[in-house]
């Protein structure tokens, strides 16, 4: 399929779930590269995999066409990605820089076989600025003879990517739920936009990704740290509880009226976008396992992530933020043993509290009401932990 070819690093849940969904069902012949070699190899012995799209109507989408290769397989992943037309990484942030690695030999094999067209890769991460992050890393490791050749040939435009797919139980079958949204950066496109459905190439790619941030994982985050202090497992039982579900409310509407204001998004557009959330976050036949929600507490604490990106927000608009900084005191209270950063995040707080851990983890010193709102939400939760 000439011109048909998607290279995948990462073979989990958004990658098979999503990426790779959306790219077979458009006619894209697929590549797999993972690390995790039970999985390399119960996919190369099957041949196949059914994704359950979950919806009013419901139904399945059996792939069955694809290659996979295990990350040691460097010579047939470099051919691979020599033939490729696209390339997505769908890895988690940890392990980008071992994809850079990877990437920059592959890419080097490209430039020596003298394929000059144009390759764009893009990190669909649950991040901001992936693609841009991935980029550093492909050229921490590239020889600098080919710094030139990939500045001129090789984009790597920024993405957004929302889709809840729950870690599935049998890797041959993965549900998820139908919604799915994903864009990217035209501005930083190389060449002709490679075309495929369901990935939209957008010139407000911080708009959007801001809008899906700030209201999507807002949502989840707010849900997951709440749920977790009560004892919750799963999102939809944490959402189905109506304590939580007003607090999501609370923290997702003071997001979404501080996004329309920065980006001009009409109110009514953003409160379809919050209602279409929440009538997510309660479907029971997903069942997300909220540690998996919750983990990486400081980097979702960052200033431009979840919970201090809206924030900052509505201290520049000067809107209300209560529900903002309840969720972010949940997240200061959770406790999770055996997880390095809520470790450094609880020693974090119990020398500084809340407000001076917000300063030594993130760098972030919140304006006077923010502050009161955060410190008076953080002593509410004694007791819960």
């Amino acid at each position: 399929m000439a011109g048909k070819h998607l290279v995948l690093f990462g073979a989990g849940m958004t990658g098979r779930g999503q990426v790779a969904q959306l790219a077979f069902e458009d006619g894209w012949q697929l590549t797999f590269v993972d690390k995790n070699s039970a999985l390399v190899q119960a996919l190369r012995t099957a041949g196949k995999y059914t994704v359950h799209l979950l919806s009013e109507q419901p139904r399945d989408v059996l792939i069955d066409r694809f290659a996979i290769y295990h990350t040691s397989e460097t010579e047939r992943i470099a051919q691979a990605v020599n033939q490729a037309d696209l390339v997505v990484t769908s890895v988690l942030e940890p392990n980008l820089p071992d994809v850079g690695r990877q990437l920059a030999g592959a890419l080097t094999f490209r430039f020596l076989n003298q394929n000059y067209s144009p390759l764009n890769i893009i990190a669909a991460e649950n991040m901001n600025n992936s693609s841009s992050r991935l980029k550093s890393y492909v050229l921490g490791n590239l020889d600098r003879a080919w710094h030139d050749s990939l500045e001129e040939m090789i984009g790597f435009p920024d993405s957004m990517i929302a889709r809840v797919v729950p870690v599935a139980v049998d890797p041959l079958h993965i549900y998820a739920e139908a919604f799915s949204e994903w864009t990217a950066d035209l501005n930083a496109v190389k060449g002709t936009p490679p075309l495929l459905n369901g990935l939209e190439w957008i010139t407000n790619q911080t708009a959007r990704l801001q809008r899906k941030l700030y209201i999507h994982n807002t949502g989840h985050a707010v849900c997951g740290y709440l749920g977790w202090l009560k004892g919750y497992t799963y999102i939809h039982e944490a959402a189905q509880d109506p304590e939580i579900m007003a607090r999501i409310s609370a923290a997702i509407s003071e997001s979404g009226k501080a996004v329309s204001m920065e980006h001009g998004f009409t109110l009514m557009g953003i409160e379809a976008y919050e209602e279409n959330l929440k009538e997510r976050l309660v479907i029971s036949a997903l069942p997300d396992d909220i540690r998996r929600v919750i983990r990486q507490p400081i980097r979702k604490l960052g200033k431009e992530e979840r919970f201090l990106g809206p924030l900052i927000l509505c201290e520049k608009y000067n809107l209300p933020r209560s529900g903002l900084c309840y969720g972010i005191a949940a997240a200061l209270n959770c406790r999770m043993p055996g997880d390095i950063q809520f470790e450094r995040m609880a020693e974090s707080v119990d020398r500084w509290g809340p407000i001076g851990a917000l300063a030594e983890l993130v760098d972030f010193q919140p304006d006077e009401i923010s502050a009161k709102e955060i410190f008076k939400a953080y002593h509410s939760f004694n007791g819960t932990r």
